[in-house]
């Protein structure tokens, strides 16, 4: 057990090298198959961000993950999605990894609001169902209300340090769905949380439960549903900036119609709103 953790710590420092700014504050491990949806995107350009599974060969993340510092298009070649792991490293037999064929991002993201923050990527080839670790998500197409317990699943640190090792292991957190007044306070989002995102989790500081960068796309679940995709208000734990979801059930309908598709994106592509 002893050589086991110090394997895990050498792991851990190795993966955090790579990736210094995917972490997170706090949290619990998660179990195999807790967060079956639950996927980590890699790429060159983001370093990490997180995922979820909505069809056998589709992926839901945020817009911003797959778009580079000119808010160009990311050729799809250089994403990697990991499912059905809660470990980054090493790979445990569960895993399914995949590449990226095609990326659909929404037509009206706007980069500056972050509105219709959303993207479907298509891999290079389906999941292998059924499986103990990887699942299709529920969405919920029902409204939310304030004050419903959810969780956070992602890969991060247990601590905001900028030296802080990635923890290796997937954790979730708690998170209260927020009153949208109150996240658009002038001390808080002064009015960017727009009806088609959701408001959760701490809105003063905490040093117990908080995503920071590298979160990017990761999912929110309540009652084991899907809500929303962190979009922004990756705090690490400062006051005033509570995290805030694109809220999913908004875009079903368009996150459907990305699945039969046969057109792709043009290299280079970016968003209207720029």
């Amino acid at each position: 057990m002893r050589l086991l953790a110090v394997i895990f710590a050498v792991i851990g420092l190795a993966v955090a090298e790579l990736n210094p700014d995917a972490r997170l504050i706090g949290g619990t491990n998660a179990a195999w198959g807790q967060f079956p949806s639950a996927v980590s995107i890699n790429t060159p350009f983001q370093l990490h961000c997180g995922g979820v599974i909505v069809n056998q060969q589709h992926v839901l993340t945020s817009a911003q993950c797959v778009l580079n510092a000119q808010n160009r298009l990311i050729d799809p070649y250089w994403l990697t999605v990991v499912a059905g792991d809660v470990a980054l490293a090493p790979k445990g037999p569960r895993r399914q990894t995949r590449k990226v064929s095609r990326v659909y991002v929404h037509p009206e993201f706007n980069v500056f609001t972050r509105e219709n923050d959303v993207a479907v990527l298509r891999l290079d080839r389906p999941y292998e169902l059924p499986s103990n670790t990887i699942d299709e998500a529920r969405r919920r197409m029902r409204v939310t209300p304030n004050a419903e317990a959810c969780q956070f699943a992602g890969w991060g640190a247990s601590t905001n340090a900028a030296t802080a090792p990635l923890n290796v292991l997937q954790r979730f957190l708690p998170m209260n769905i927020n009153d949208r007044e109150l996240c658009n306070q002038g001390t808080m989002h002064a009015g960017r949380v727009l009806e088609s995102m959701i408001c959760a989790g701490n809105t003063a500081a905490s040093n117990n439960a908080a995503p920071c960068t590298g979160n990017l796309g990761t999912g929110l679940y309540c009652n084991r549903q899907l809500v929303g995709i962190l979009s922004f208000g990756v705090n690490c734990g400062t006051a005033n900036n509570p995290p805030v979801f694109t809220q999913v059930r908004y875009y079903s309908q368009w996150i459907d119609q990305q699945f039969n598709r046969t057109d792709g994106l043009p290299p280079n592509w970016t968003p209207g709103h720029l």
